[in-house]
């Protein structure tokens, strides 16, 4: 099923040190703007899920602090995500599309779902979108889930041209780095 999405293709493989190097700062990237947009959009749920500021009209909710960030952060982690796939598919690594579609579409669910559940009844509109954003994110942590398991119990023999085990507890790794870095900067900034 995600065959497509993984090292197991015919890639070109780079054997110095600039694709691994733009490997792990796509990494941390992508995982920062994950995070940013985690936490944006908490603040925007936070003060009913609708928020404007600016422009020619008064707006009834302005919008919160570190609103912003999420204008900032989509289009640089999709960027970086394309980008970082095909680097890191130069070195024997993952792709990190994968990752991306299935972190963000689950965290985005869990907002949704947590806010759906907060207070005194139930927003059905948010545990509908809630539902289905974790629909989305399933088939990429079943795809991630496959990975994991194949870099952890490899086939013997493993295959001519299969990426190197070593990147999936790295990209855990770099993960929580940016997410550590990502929740620290968006307290900064906002």
């Amino acid at each position: 099923m995600a065959r497509f999405l993984t090292a197991d293709l015919p890639v070109g493989t780079s054997r110095g040190w600039k694709a691994p190097v733009a490997t792990v700062i796509a990494v941390l990237v992508v995982s920062v703007c994950l995070t940013w947009t985690f936490f944006s959009m908490r603040a925007v749920m936070g003060v009913g899920g609708s928020c404007a500021d600016g422009g020619p009209y008064v707006s009834a909710q302005p919008c919160p602090d570190g609103s912003w960030l999420i204008a900032v952060a989509i289009p640089v982690m999709l960027l970086t995500a394309m980008f970082g796939s095909a680097v890191a598919m130069s070195a024997g690594a993952p792709n990190l599309l994968l990752p991306m579609w299935g972190l963000l579409f689950g965290s985005l669910g869990w907002n949704f779902l947590e806010f759906a559940f907060k207070g005194d009844g139930v927003v059905w509109g948010w545990l509908v979108c809630g539902v289905l954003f974790w629909l989305m994110a399933a088939p990429a942590v079943f795809a991630m889930l496959l990975e994991v398991k194949k870099a952890v119990l490899p086939p013997d023999p493993p295959k001519p041209g299969a990426g190197s085990r070593w990147w999936v507890p790295a990209y855990a790794a770099l993960g929580s780095i940016g997410f550590l870095f990502g929740a620290w900067s968006f307290n900064a900034l906002s």
